[in-house]
């Protein structure tokens, strides 16, 4: 059956059927084919799949990021990013970083990192001399980052997947998000040089800095929010996405007054079609990864991979490399559902714990969002630089190799994604 299900979903996405009627189509082909079990076994395994407490935390998660980009939250912590770096060479870029970095704690999305971080710093770095394709290729790679710096909506995902502590998660995403956000930034300021990138002309005065800090601060307090309380225990996960959802319209609705009933309306709506997606997919990826428990395929590999007798690092290099090309031709969502319950028995075999084990496949499908030919950041990139889908990949290819750099040390040294968690959370692996 697995064989069944894996070509018909792969000759579904070459014609271009959507993701998850794709992996539904594939799963009741495959039952069709096997004859062994009823078809309706199809319903209940989808509806088990999203009947989850914790899976609630997502459209939260969304609603909260969609409320935050659609204000004056990300302008804010964008002229605080400038005040902050726009006086180092490369100033634009490093601001463009810095502000993934901080919307990153809120959005928990690449996508929307994208659109709101790219609407505003993409123009604004054309202004300044930055050809479209340097503009837009600096927005989506650093886009990355927001799916790593907590919260993060695919470490939502594989949390429920995997049944692994989500605070774990995303304390196991700070650190990496942050490695990706120094070398980036490092990267910059490297090419500013070579290709004469501009600067602030003055490092910013205190009272200018203060101003920005004091504008951004109740927008950096979100993540602070969410985070303590899961931390220490006083909310789930999905309690403190409601907690972000209340902030963020308090922010919006009552500080700075920028919310009516019909922008709350379409925000909705917005937040609501984003959720069906990634919760439709969810629930045809159940069936798919029931068909896979019951063949035992995660066994079989393991077996095979002992077999061979490869080392542990050549293992997880097998396994980051399968990844790479997985998320080269599948979006993140399924990827990460799909493919997480049968190479999690791999990788635990050569001694890595599901918590590094979500930080490794949250870092590398993160790169396929950034690679054609299905990379969504990067498609939305070419629209707001208004550039060419080749300029935009040559562009964002010295960045990509950053995040594979930081996609080696999550995967060979532990610490990068657990030490954060072990201080919190006990037997963090």
């Amino acid at each position: 059956m697995i064989g069944v299900v894996f070509l018909v979903f792969l000759a579904a996405l070459f014609i271009g059927v959507p993701l998850g009627i794709g992996m539904g189509v594939a799963t009741a082909v495959a039952l069709i084919v096997d004859g062994n079990f009823p078809l309706t076994i199809i319903a209940h395994k989808m509806v088990n799949g999203v009947n989850s407490f914790p899976l609630v935390a997502v459209p939260l998660f969304i609603l909260a990021g969609a409320l935050a980009g659609e204000g004056s939250i990300a302008p804010r912590l964008v002229r605080l990013a400038d005040a902050l770096f726009g006086h180092i060479r490369g100033g634009l870029g490093h601001v463009n970083v810095a502000s993934s970095m901080f919307f990153g704690g809120i959005s928990g999305s690449a996508v929307a990192d994208t659109a709101a971080i790219g609407s505003l710093m993409i123009p604004a770095m054309e202004k300044q001399g930055y050809s479209r394709a340097d503009a837009g290729g600096i927005t989506v790679c650093s886009s990355t980052i927001g799916i790593l710096i907590p919260p993060s909506i695919p470490m939502v995902l594989y949390g429920v997947a995997m049944s692994t502590s989500i605070g774990a998660l995303f304390l196991a995403g700070f650190v990496p998000g942050v490695l990706v956000g120094i070398f980036q930034m490092a990267l910059v300021y490297a090419l500013a040089k070579r290709k004469g990138w501009p600067q602030r002309a003055r490092r910013a005065p205190m009272p200018e800095l203060w101003t920005a800090f004091r504008e951004a601060f109740l927008s950096l307090l979100l993540p602070v929010f969410l985070l303590g309380a899961i931390i220490s225990g006083i909310t789930t996960a999905t309690e403190a996405g409601v907690i972000g959802v209340l902030y963020a319209l308090f922010l919006g609705g009552v500080v700075y007054r920028e919310y009516d009933a019909k922008g709350l309306y379409r925000i909705l709506v917005d937040s609501a079609v984003n959720t069906a997606v990634p919760c439709f997919v969810v629930a045809t990826t159940s069936v798919a990864a029931w068909i896979v428990a019951i063949q035992q395929l995660p066994d079989a590999l393991v077996a095979l991979f002992q077999a061979m007798n490869w080392g542990p690092i050549a293992v997880l290099l097998m396994i980051n490399l399968f990844l790479l090309l997985v998320g080269m031709f599948m979006d993140l969502v399924p990827a990460l559902l799909l493919f997480a319950p049968i190479l999690y028995p791999i990788a635990q075999a050569a001694g890595v714990g599901p918590v590094q084990f979500g930080a490794i496949m949250v870092v590398n499908l993160g790169i396929g969002l950034v690679t054609p030919p299905v990379g969504n950041c990067l498609y939305l990139g070419v629209v707001l630089a208004r550039s060419t889908l080749w300029e935009m990949t040559k562009a964002s290819l010295p960045f990509l190799l950053v995040n594979v750099f930081v996609l080696m040390l999550v995967t060979y040294v532990p610490a990068v994604s657990t030490f954060v968690p072990s201080l919190f959370f006990e037997g963090v692996k």
